[in-house]
């Protein structure tokens, strides 16, 4: 009350532990103690149950009930702070995952594209391939015409003889590669290599470049666009080109041949330091450096920049571009001597003038 209000004042009566009788004397100024254990012990109490309650009334003293609250307070004030580093890190995560995921959406979206436009570019091809042939088919047939006029009966046959044949070269020149029948023996003892193209089924027969040989699971790593995916053996089907060689080659070469192909299997072994994680293989603006439109000293300086600001083992896209091919020459170079560099890939028909380092 005399912390609220001035009028009243603290007081107690004195009580004696002698006699146990107050003395009824006044105490001003204090608020007294009591002395129920007191004189529970004069009265014969037993002394355990006396200790215990002593004990209780020491943690229930205004000075302890300040130092638990505090102390609970500090252990609620750690709690919150773990429990907010929790959520900030498992935000910070979730935005990571999003970004990623967000870009590899967005790159998924953009292999149709790039496939659209790959068979755009495909059938202009073909378009000014049948240009061609057909120009050529007309020459010959007017260069026919005009001897026709000036030749004699006896030379109408050699006329036609040659008219034919230059007829057929062109048809032959302006035709796909006919594929070599194989037989089943032949497919399954076929193993893709490094750099082939193969079509995939998985990827509804889409093809896709081999960038690493067979492991001992039977699965080949291959890469369509800007996407890795590992597949079974059985789920590759070879390309026409592959197969022809794969089955035409001689058994005199073959012993020779595989060596080689051993030889460029363990350099690669030892180029791409086993076990290492260099995360998602997928283009960003963060990750790629574009060297066209730079002159060769310029593009040098940028490539090595950007080498040295990569993180640890990060895939870094290098953009050269087709042109002359010196940026390209002058950055493969560069990839191949940096200390920092582990392995490249060079460009593929999926991803043309663009090469892809590992940066350790």
């Amino acid at each position: 009350m005399k912390e609220k209000d001035t009028c009243f004042d603290n007081a107690a009566m004195e009580f004696s532990l002698e006699t146990l009788q107050p003395t009824y004397r006044i105490l001003w100024g204090c608020t007294g103690d009591s002395n129920a254990l007191s004189i529970a012990q004069s009265i014969g109490f037993d002394r355990n149950i006396i200790e215990r309650a002593q004990k209780w009334v020491e943690k229930f003293k205004p000075e302890q009930q300040q130092e638990r609250r505090g102390i609970l307070y500090q252990s609620l004030r750690e709690e919150r702070n773990r429990l907010k580093a929790q959520a900030e890190k498992a935000a910070s995560v979730l935005a990571e995952i999003m970004s990623v995921y967000n870009e590899i959406q967005g790159e998924a979206e953009d292999l149709d594209r790039r496939e659209m436009e790959l068979m755009a570019k495909e059938t202009q091809q073909v378009q000014q391939e049948l240009v061609d042939a057909k120009s050529q088919i007309e020459t010959v047939i007017q260069k026919f015409e005009k001897q026709l006029r000036i030749s004699g009966r006896d030379q109408l046959n050699s006329l036609i003889r040659e008219s034919e044949s230059a007829i057929a070269s062109i048809v032959k020149a302006h035709s796909p590669t006919d594929s070599v029948p194989i037989n089943e023996a032949d497919y399954a003892s076929y193993t893709p290599q490094i750099g082939e193209q193969v079509h995939v089924k998985g990827l509804g027969g889409k093809l896709a470049t081999v960038v690493e040989s067979p492991g001992d699971d039977a699965t080949i790593l291959v890469q369509y666009g800007k996407v890795k995916v590992r597949v079974k053996k059985s789920n590759i089907i070879a390309s026409p080109s592959s197969t022809k060689n794969a089955v035409t080659s001689s058994s005199t070469h073959q012993g020779r041949r595989s060596l080689r192909n051993g030889e460029y299997r363990d350099n690669v072994d030892i180029k791409s330091n086993d076990d290492i994680s260099y995360g998602p293989v997928v283009r960003t603006s963060k990750n790629t450096v574009d060297l066209r439109g730079m002159r060769v000293e310029e593009a040098s300086i940028h490539l090595e920049m950007a080498i040295n600001a990569s993180r640890p083992y990060s895939v870094l896209f290098v953009i050269h571009g087709m042109g002359t091919g010196a940026i390209k020459e002058s950055a493969l170079e560069i990839l191949q001597n940096h200390s920092r560099i582990t392995n490249y890939e060079p460009e593929s028909p999926m991803n043309y003038g663009c090469t892809i380092a590992y940066v350790k």
